[in-house]
């Protein structure tokens, strides 16, 4: 969800005139003179944050919509104490992102910054085998659950490549460090449905969610940089590096 933000950071900076019809005039050009471009970038992206949330554009061009995010599939093996797979993951409210301390190297090519979201409600698949201090834990069915007060940093490293004689740019990597402050979750069908096992599960979980948070967190964190990488890149295909940065 931080790293949809992450290819906006890069659509604002992507100097193409609308009239070139690859990038939507909704998406504010930042020139590279402007005396703050960071603060630019920050006002442009925060000003798309109504279009983030369908996800549409123009007619011509849309992204994967923001309300809901639908999530990748994650996948976590770490041995016999956590292995989980979550997926046919909805995300509602990453629209009310907010960002800052972003920072722009043009000459290195990597974009730099934090991302905050207030309240994110959840809702999937899941499948769960795990020990948390002295409970093993195992069940697979509907997923719901509310995090609050998620940051993370964002960190994009791009590199240039030639194509039919002229130069284009992608991300090489997409780095994500996320936490999230608290997290309420409801599993349904813990220990093959039975109900009073599957309500002391969901306790304990939430009893000790900060356990459960620290479980979840790498594997999401690899789920969204490998996914958002790729839709990046899709993105920066579309304009050469002369359209992006202009002499």
């Amino acid at each position: 969800m931080k790293s949809i933000t992450a290819l906006l950071v890069i659509g604002v900076l992507l100097r193409v005139d609308s009239s070139y019809g690859k990038l939507p005039a909704a998406i504010r050009v930042c020139s590279r003179s402007v005396p703050d471009l960071n603060k630019c970038v920050t006002d442009s992206v925060i000003a798309l944050r109504p279009l983030l949330a369908t996800g549409k554009f123009s007619d011509d061009f849309s992204i994967p919509p923001l309300e809901p995010l639908a999530l990748a599939n994650i996948n976590m093996d770490q041995g016999a104490e956590f292995k989980a797979t979550f997926s046919r993951l909805l995300v509602d409210g990453p629209s009310q992102f907010q960002i800052d301390n972003l920072k722009v190297n043009l000459e290195k090519l990597t974009f730099d910054f934090n991302i905050y979201l207030p309240k994110l409600a959840f809702r999937g698949k899941y499948d769960l085998k795990m020990r948390l201090l002295l409970l093993n834990i195992a069940g697979n069915g509907d997923l719901k659950g509310v995090i609050e007060n998620s940051r993370a940093r964002v960190k994009l490293f791009n590199e240039k490549y030639e194509k039919d004689g002229q130069l284009y740019m992608r991300v090489k990597r997409l780095l994500v460090k996320i936490q999230i402050e608290k997290g309420q979750f409801d599993l349904k069908d813990l220990f093959n449905g039975d109900p009073v096992l599957s309500q002391v599960g969901n306790q304990f979980i939430n009893d000790n969610s900060r356990l459960f948070l620290d479980e979840l967190t790498p594997g999401l964190e690899r789920s969204l940089s490998e996914t958002f990488k790729n839709t990046a890149n899709e993105i920066l295909k579309l304009a050469t590096m002369d359209d992006i940065f202009p002499a």
